[in-house]
């Protein structure tokens, strides 16, 4: 009996010390299961970097492709205009837009073009089978699918001197022509410069009265607010005195660049006329063309830009 006693102490012991064996080395492997505090930041810290390149990459993806790069022309211009402009520049030839400022004699001054001349180069384009049509006509034309004659130009002048009311309207009106005032607001009614009386009367005659600023300033020397006050302030004037919207703007001294262009579409214009040489086109409706007449240049040069585009 003893014996069987001493067995079972024996076998007691030996359970007490595998116990104690047993029980430590389950719990160090459960804790090696889990990694370490530092070892799990470092984890994160290093994937980090891979999650925002990947967010960037997604981010930039949109920004580098042209459609979007475009998006602040489309708000500026009605989507339709766009599809138009795209749509017309290898479809649409293009037309000569005459430029003159003062139609009158003033010896040594290019820029007064006298009745004389003015009347020959009406006769010559009438002769030859030419058609006058506006701005609104040409702006119809190349981005709305309007249809002209195979023969026009467009008729403009600068400024809005008198002689514009005096001697242009008359003769252009015996050839049956019509033509486009570019206004300095601030001169109406000035000395040598368009009545309002004048204006209105040839609006009613089918003229355009467009605006060329309040005050005919070097627009790139000017803040932006001033630049918008003058596009804007100008626009609302002829509007008001006319009863009727204004679409075309010209930029004084020929001088612009993206930003008045810019703000030209925000204040609500659709084209932007130059003195850049050459013959309108549909490529960009705030980069116009334009061919320019001076005093004395005689019947073969005018013909000569008149009848080739590439003059």
């Amino acid at each position: 009996m003893n014996h069987v006693k001493g067995k079972f102490i024996r076998l007691f012991f030996i359970l007490v010390i595998l116990s104690t064996l047993i029980i430590p080395g389950c719990s160090s492997r459960s804790s090696e299961a889990v990694p370490p505090k530092d070892r799990a930041n470092e984890e994160i810290i290093n994937q980090e970097p891979i999650n925002m390149v990947n967010e960037d990459i997604k981010t930039e993806e949109p920004i580098v492709e042209p459609v979007q790069i475009e998006t602040i022309d489309q708000i500026a211009d009605p989507p339709v205009e766009n599809n138009a402009q795209e749509l017309s520049q290898t479809l649409k030839p293009s037309i000569p837009i005459l430029y003159y400022h003062s139609i009158d004699y003033e010896e040594g001054n290019e820029l007064r073009v006298s009745p004389e001349e003015f009347e020959t180069h009406m006769e010559f384009l009438s002769q030859n089978g030419y058609e006058s049509i506006t701005l609104n006509d040409l702006y119809q034309y190349f981005y709305e699918g309007k249809v002209l004659p195979e023969k026009t130009f467009v008729l403009t002048f600068d400024d809005g001197y008198e002689d514009n009311y005096a001697h242009a309207f008359p003769i252009a009106e015996k050839y049956g022509y019509s033509g486009t005032i570019f206004m300095v607001t601030g001169w109406i009614g000035g000395t040598e410069y368009l009545k309002e009386e004048q204006l209105l009367e040839m609006s009613r005659a089918g003229w355009q009265i467009e605006s060329h600023t309040i005050a005919h300033p070097y627009l790139n020397s000017l803040s932006k607010e001033q630049i918008k006050e003058e596009l804007l302030t100008s626009k609302k004037i002829l509007e008001e005195m006319l009863s009727e919207p204004k679409i075309a703007f010209a930029y004084p001294y020929g001088v612009y660049d993206s930003l008045i262009i810019e703000l030209c579409r925000e204040t609500g214009y659709k084209m932007g006329l130059t003195t850049d040489r050459g013959w309108a086109g549909p490529e960009d409706s705030f980069r116009i063309k334009r061919v320019y007449c001076y005093a004395q240049m005689g019947l073969d040069e005018f013909k000569r830009r008149v009848e080739n585009a590439n003059y």
